[in-house]
């Protein structure tokens, strides 16, 4: 009778499929054991540091079968860099941000984030809670309690970023007690009188009626600093004696934006230039930060005359200078109502 092939046949077909699963290897000349697992992209990853074949095997089968379900993280994406993550995080989501957004994420990286964080990969710092635990109390000692939520609110946004594309299992930053437990401190409300006084020793000061009205206009409106100090003569409703609220005034590195544009990018007669953006008629850098912060602000009718007294003034354009530390910037605003509140110095 002839001789078969069939049993040594199937013994390399077991041994080929055995080879498109996981195994273990034995590393020559440690003792130990290598998990070897296919990827999904049809490559080879490993493990070492196995006591058994078994073990290393049972490992190996684990990768498999969470790639499987579609679980599975490559841990080569877990060593990336967080600078390097975090850049490419903020080069994605810079275009559809505030200017200003912008450049306090930049800010926030450069001086509190990356000194700590930049080196480390991001799957350790997925094991790091006690370091940032640690790191939380550093910053406590520096700064006060809002700007440290802050530094710690743009860090957790960038490890939500990092576990939805898939390089750590989960953000460490959940769960964690940002304040320091110390009692918030009393916010104190000027009275009608105060804020009289206030007005009035701006006046004193030199700013004028601009800074008189500037002043009591902060009071009573609830406004903001740049909302109010970027008004113009066209964005006052006389009939109404009140004021639209659509592009404040935002002051980014010593330069000053209205409307998403430098403040000098007008027509001579104050009016902005349209936009250039196309199917848009409305700017989307420069404008309120919320829907609701778009809004009409109906002036009290005392200052609704003092206000209505500086506009009868000759339109005129004002240089804001702008003093911060060493550095000095200025610009050009065309035709500002409360001209004297933009030159401020606000190097703090």
């Amino acid at each position: 009778m002839p001789r078969t092939s069939a049993p040594r046949d199937a013994g390399r077909s077991n041994r080929e499929e055995e080879r498109r699963m996981a195994y273990g290897q034995e590393d020559p000349g440690t003792g130990e054991w290598r998990a070897r697992y296919k990827r999904p992209d049809g490559t080879w990853g490993s493990k070492s540091g196995f006591p058994t074949e078994k073990a290393a095997k049972d490992w190996g089968l684990e990768q498999e079968a969470l790639i499987r379900r579609n679980l599975w993280l490559d841990p080569r994406d877990g060593e990336t860099r967080f600078e390097d993550f975090a850049e490419e995080w903020l080069e994605a989501v810079s275009p559809r941000l505030e200017l200003n957004t912008v450049a306090k994420y930049r800010s926030f990286l450069d001086n509190q984030l990356h000194p700590q964080w930049r080196a480390w990969p991001l799957v350790a710092i997925f094991n790091g809670y006690v370091e940032i635990e640690r790191w939380l109390s550093e910053l406590h000692e520096d700064y006060a309690e809002p700007s440290v939520s802050s530094y710690f609110a743009l860090f957790s946004t960038i490890l939500n970023g990092a576990v939805r594309a898939r390089m750590i299992p989960a953000n460490p930053c959940n769960g964690v007690r940002v304040s320091s437990g110390e009692f918030d401190t009393e916010r104190l409300v000027a009275t009608p009188a105060q804020a009289l006084r206030a007005a009035m020793r701006l006046y004193e000061l030199g700013l004028g009626m601009s800074g008189f009205v500037l002043c009591l206009m902060d009071f009573y409106t609830g406004a903001r600093w740049g909302e109010l100090v970027g008004q113009q003569r066209h964005e006052y409703d006389a009939e109404r004696r009140g004021i639209e609220i659509r592009s404040p005034l935002k002051e980014i590195g010593g330069k000053v934006y209205k409307g998403g544009r430098k403040s000098d990018d007008h027509h001579s007669d104050g009016r902005q230039r349209p936009p250039t953006r196309r199917g848009n008629s409305r700017p989307k850098k420069g404008r309120t930060k919320t829907p609701a912060g778009t809004r009409f602000v109906a002036l009290p009718p005392g200052i609704a005359v003092l206000y209505e007294e500086l506009m009868d003034k000759p339109p005129r354009s004002v240089r804001v200078v702008h003093a911060g530390g060493s550095s000095v910037a200025a610009v050009e605003l065309p035709d500002p109502v409360l001209a004297a509140g933009v030159g401020r110095d606000r190097s703090g």
